[in-house]
């Protein structure tokens, strides 16, 4: 790597580092937000938000295109119901859906026992 692909891969980590900041505070994620505090260029602003959708669970990217900050608790719900799905398609792939097997990664990922119509909590 030469010194000016240093120098922009360090000013992108930070540009990063405080559009997260920025997200955090303000528990909201728009690229208008992000591109007026941080002054930076509409493309610049949506590539930080796309980021941070890829690799965080604090924002998703809507199918109408905007951001939407989901926070901490909603985040870790939502990546413990995507490990869960991955599970249930490996099983149906492999063609061995084995209900105790599924039951144990549902209890790994957090995903709590259904509750039935009579109230009580099923095995």
């Amino acid at each position: 790597m030469t010194a000016p692909d240093i120098a922009s891969a360090a000013l992108l980590e930070r540009q990063y580092a405080e559009a997260l900041d920025l997200v955090l505070r303000f528990r909201a994620a728009s690229v208008a937000l992000v591109q007026r505090h941080l002054l930076i260029d509409y493309r610049d602003a949506e590539a930080l938000l796309g980021r941070m959708s890829r690799e965080t669970t604090l924002v998703r990217r809507m199918p109408n295109g905007l951001y939407m900050f989901v926070g901490e608790v909603i985040g870790g719900e939502l990546q413990a119901l995507h490990g869960f799905a991955q599970e249930v398609l490996a099983a149906l792939e492999s063609g061995q859906v084995d209900p105790d097997r599924l039951r144990d990664a549902a209890i790994r990922f957090g995903i709590p026992q259904t509750v039935e119509a009579t109230g009580a909590t099923a095995p």
